[in-house]
Parts: structure tokens; C-alpha cells; sequence
């Protein structure tokens, strides 16, 4: 006896159902994926315009520090106190060494650029006023061959001590 099946019967399909109870861990895992690459991809289109943040620019300033009072470690002494850069500056002591002249009674800050009117660059005022140097103490002597790209130059006076002790009170009440 042979069965005879209608046509009917065999161009029927049958209903595709997704029964989410029968999913397993594997297709929970595909579904729980799905959803976060979507939900991330969404996020990025849609918020491309926060996706950029502004910070400040940071302009890093050439140092060079020079022991104009003879005490041995002034320089080093000063370097400690003086880093990390404050303000959107980046300070690069590139050199420390001996003065010419070991007769320096203040700390100075020598401004090697100055500004674009003639005055004394921002740079080395920032300096200045972070070691709290006063404007009169600030002089501007361009190096004829600044091979080192020098922006700024600290002479360490014998008041150094001073003004080490300074910066860190200022780094201390920052913390």
C-alpha cells in the first residue's frame, strides 16, 4: 500500500516559531551581543558631536637652570620644587649648570624669546609668578645663537632656599 500524498499537502511549509525558552546559553549570548553592538553603534551616531572633548592646549616651556649662588644642589633643589609644569605649561629643564658669576644675592628669570611687541613673553612670567619672583627681577636677554631653544633661564640666587620652600607650600596646598 502506497501512500498517496496530495500536492497540497507536500507544497505546505510548515510555521517558523522562535520559542525564546528554547534558546539555550548560546543563543541568549548571540541575542545579549546583538543588542550591544547595536546599542553602542547607535550611541556613536548619534552622539557624534560630544564624542570630541576640548582640553587646553598644553605649551611646553624650555628651561634652563643655572646655580648663581655657589651652594652645591641649588639647581637640583630648584628643578624638585619647580616640576611638574601648573597652568597649561610643560616644563623641560634641558640643562643645569654653574653661572659665571657665583654673586647673584635674588633668584632672576631671564625671558630668552619676549614677546611679540618687545615686552617679556607669558612663559616667563608664569614662571616668574609661580616662584614668586617679582616682575622687576624678570629681565629680557636674548641669546644671539639659542642652539638649546632656551625659553626661559633661572639664575638661583642665595635666596633659593627661599623660594624652594615656597613651591612646595604651593604644591602642598594644590594637593
Amino acid at each position: 500500500m502506497t501512500k498517496n500524498k496530495s500536492y497540497r499537502a507536500k507544497g505546505r511549509k510548515k510555521s517558523v516559531s522562535i520559542s525564546f525558552s528554547k534558546l539555550g546559553f548560546s543563543g541568549w549570548a548571540i541575542v545579549f551581543l546583538s543588542v550591544a553592538i547595536l546599542t553602542f553603534i547607535g550611541s556613536m551616531v548619534f552622539n557624534q558631536g560630544r564624542a570630541y572633548r576640548s582640553e587646553p592646549a598644553v605649551t611646553p616651556v624650555t628651561i634652563q637652570l643655572l646655580n648663581g649662588c655657589g651652594i652645591a644642589g641649588a639647581c637640583e633643589d630648584l628643578a624638585k620644587a619647580l616640576l611638574p609644569g601648573k597652568d597649561g605649561l610643560l616644563y623641560d629643564i634641558i640643562e643645569k649648570a654653574d653661572a659665571e658669576y657665583y654673586g647673584f644675592d635674588r633668584t632672576l628669570v631671564i625671558d630668552r624669546r619676549g614677546d611679540s611687541s618687545g615686552g617679556i613673553s607669558q612663559k616667563a612670567r608664569a614662571i616668574a609668578s609661580r616662584m614668586n619672583i617679582k616682575e622687576k627681577n624678570i629681565l629680557r636677554i636674548k641669546l644671539a645663537d639659542n642652539l638649546l631653544d632656551i625659553d626661559v633661564t633661572v639664575i638661583a640666587g642665595s635666596d633659593y632656599k627661599d623660594v624652594v620652600e615656597n613651591l612646595r607650600q604651593t604644591k602642598e596646598e594644590n594637593l
